[in-house]
């Protein structure tokens, strides 16, 4: 059971933050997390609202892997 935990954080973790796959198999509209902070940093240079944006992903993701190793009990991983 560790290794498909593990598995899975490495999949879910680097999918999280994926702009490019977004920007190049989905449509101009579609927004996704990544895509927004990538604009906010570079097109509108908005540094504030990007480092925002990141820091809230990131503790989404702390807070989901935390609930995700609790649930599987593999408390060892962390």
């Amino acid at each position: 059971m560790p290794g498909v935990v593990a598995g899975t954080l490495l999949t879910f973790i680097p999918a999280a933050g994926d702009y490019v796959n977004a920007a190049i198999l989905g449509s101009p509209n579609t927004k996704m997390i990544g895509n927004v902070i990538e604009s906010r940093y570079f097109k509108i240079v908005d540094y504030p609202t990007a480092a925002a944006l990141s820091f809230t992903l990131m503790a989404a993701i702390l807070i989901l892997v935390t609930i995700y190793i609790r649930k599987a009990g593999t408390e060892e991983l962390v």
